[in-house]
């Protein structure tokens, strides 16, 4: 059910959360019977808005709704119209914002039991080494944000869907090893251990492509360390 319609919205005082690029939505966050973030391409070139931006708005729409239930953003949200969704927008921090002790095993458990209900209804994130796009609540509830990168996997070999499912958990794991030190156990630091041998295959940087590999983190250092991996580093 819309809770609001496109006329309202445009209407309402509004917060822009991000000023979307040329191939990004901006994001909104307007109280209009609620708390909502709004993921809007309507300001977009109208060939990218008109042909791109509808298929991304759908795409990830489905998407967030699927996840009903994982995740809770996906209880309430709607189509604002061909070019934008909303869905519920919660207070919180993102983990990127915090420092070492702030999230402790618990809130990671969660977070990773979360990240595997995903996986089991067949879609993989992509994008949880950003540390913005996971947030903890007010009530200490992880939150998975942004699924404009998230892609399907049920009609992927096992293999290739293992492999996209550990990059999801790596990204877990690599907040978790920030956060909360020492505390994974060897399974889940193996699956960390598997993107630090594997990173220097993946240049991207946000929208651009970086012929220089970034420095090792600290823990990374220590994980190597720890499994008698080598630290070279790639150029």
């Amino acid at each position: 059910m819309q809770a609001f319609t496109r006329e309202e919205f445009e209407q309402a005082e509004r917060l822009c959360l991000q000023r979307g690029r040329w191939g990004n939505a901006d994001v909104w966050r307007v109280s209009l019977r609620g708390a909502w973030a709004v993921k809007d391409f309507s300001r977009r070139a109208r060939f990218f808005r008109c042909v791109f931006g509808v298929w991304l708005v759908a795409r990830e729409y489905r998407i967030v709704k699927a996840l009903d239930g994982v995740f809770a953003t996906g209880d309430g949200a709607f189509r604002l119209d061909r070019y934008a969704f909303a869905e519920p927008f919660f207070e919180g921090r993102p983990l990127r914002r915090m420092k070492p002790g702030d999230a402790g095993v618990p809130f990671f458990e969660r977070l990773e039991a979360a990240v595997r209900g995903m996986h089991a209804k067949g879609v993989v994130h992509l994008d949880l080494r950003n540390g913005g796009n996971i947030l903890m609540d007010l009530d200490g509830t992880p939150r998975v944000l942004d699924f404009q990168s998230a892609i399907g996997t049920r009609w992927l070999p096992g293999a290739i869907r293992q492999r996209l499912e550990w990059i999801d958990l790596s990204g877990v794991y690599k907040h978790w090893a920030r956060l909360a030190p020492q505390t994974m156990g060897e399974a889940r630091e193996r699956i960390l251990l598997w993107q630090v041998r594997n990173r220097k295959w993946w240049r991207v940087r946000g929208y651009r492509f970086s012929p220089i590999q970034r420095s090792l983190k600290p823990f990374e250092h220590e994980l190597l360390r720890k499994y008698n991996e080598s630290q070279a580093e790639d150029s």
